[in-house]
C-alpha cells in the first residue's frame, strides 16, 4: 500500500476529475437545469456547470454562506460563473424558494453526511424528488462508501464518523427514495485512487472535505502517521420521478 498525492493542488485536481465523474454517473448532461443541495465550497457545483454548459443552468443551495467566497472563487476559476445561481435557504423546506418540477435533476454530493439532525434525511430527500420534473427528472444523491478496504480508508471513515458526521447505510437512502415515491432506483459504487501522504493528511484540507478534530486526531494519529489517508468508494444513488 502506499500513497499517491503529496501535493495539496494535485489533491485538489484530483477530486476535481472524481466529482465530473460523479456528475455524469447520476444523468447530468448538456443543457440541462439542475438543483445543487448542500453546495457548500462549490466543487462540485462547478463540475454541475461545467457538465451542463452556458445552454444549461444550476441552483446552488446551502444553509450558509460561510464558504460563499470560496465558492465564487471556484465557480472563476473554472469559468462557470454566469451559468450558476446562490441561494441561501434550508434544504429541509424549499417551497417558498424553488417551485415544483423546477429541474431536470436535484443532485446533492456528501450533503447527507453533514446532516447534524439525521432525522431530517428523509425531508430533504422528498424535497428533492418535489423539485425534480414529473416524467423523467433524476434525483441524484453521492455519498461516501463506509466499507473501508484498508487502513487508508478506514483513517479517513473513522475521521468522519467519531467526527459526529451522519454516515447513513445505503438501505436508509434507498428507503428514503421510495418513501418520495421515486422509481427506477439505483445504487452504484465508484472506484476512486485518491489516496494522500500523512503530511498532507495533518494540512487544512477544507476543500477534501477534511476537518480535524481535535480528540479524533489525536485517536487517529498513529494509523494516519502510518497509512496516511484514502478516499474510500463512492455510492451514487439515482431515482426517476
Amino acid at each position: 500500500m502506499g500513497w499517491n498525492i503529496t501535493d495539496s493542488e494535485e489533491l485538489e485536481d484530483a477530486i476535481f476529475k472524481l466529482k465530473l465523474k460523479l456528475v455524469q454517473k447520476i444523468g447530468v448532461c448538456h443543457g440541462m437545469s439542475v438543483v445543487d443541495m448542500g453546495c457548500g465550497q462549490g466543487g462540485f457545483t462547478a463540475s454541475l456547470a461545467l457538465t451542463v454548459g452556458k445552454k444549461g443552468k444550476v441552483l446552488a443551495v446551502d444553509v450558509s454562506d460561510e464558504y460563499l467566497a470560496e465558492f465564487m472563487d471556484r465557480l472563476n476559476k473554472h469559468g462557470v460563473k454566469d451559468v450558476v445561481t446562490f441561494i441561501q435557504a434550508d434544504a429541509v423546506n424549499l417551497k417558498d424558494v424553488i417551485s415544483n418540477e423546477f429541474a431536470d435533476v436535484v443532485a446533492s454530493y456528501r450533503l447527507l453526511e453533514e446532516l447534524k439532525q439525521p432525522k431530517a434525511m428523509a425531508g430533504i430527500v422528498k424535497e428533492m424528488a418535489r423539485i425534480v420534473k414529473e416524467g423523467g427528472g433524476r434525483i441524484g444523491i453521492v455519498e461516501l462508501c463506509t466499507e473501508p478496504r484498508n487502513e487508508a480508508e478506514e483513517a479517513y471513515i473513522r475521521l468522519h464518523r467519531e467526527s459526529g458526521d451522519s454516515l447513513f447505510e445505503p438501505p436508509e437512502i434507498i428507503e428514503a427514495m421510495k418513501a418520495a415515491k421515486l422509481a427506477d432506483i439505483h445504487m452504484e459504487k465508484v472506484e476512486t485512487n485518491i489516496w494522500f501522504s500523512p503530511d498532507l493528511a495533518k494540512q487544512d484540507l477544507s476543500h477534501a472535505q477534511v476537518w480535524f478534530d481535535a480528540d479524533v486526531e489525536k485517536s487517529l494519529g498513529k494509523l494516519i502517521d502510518k497509512y496516511g489517508m484514502k478516499y474510500p468508494a463512492f455510492l451514487t444513488f439515482s431515482g426517476v420521478k
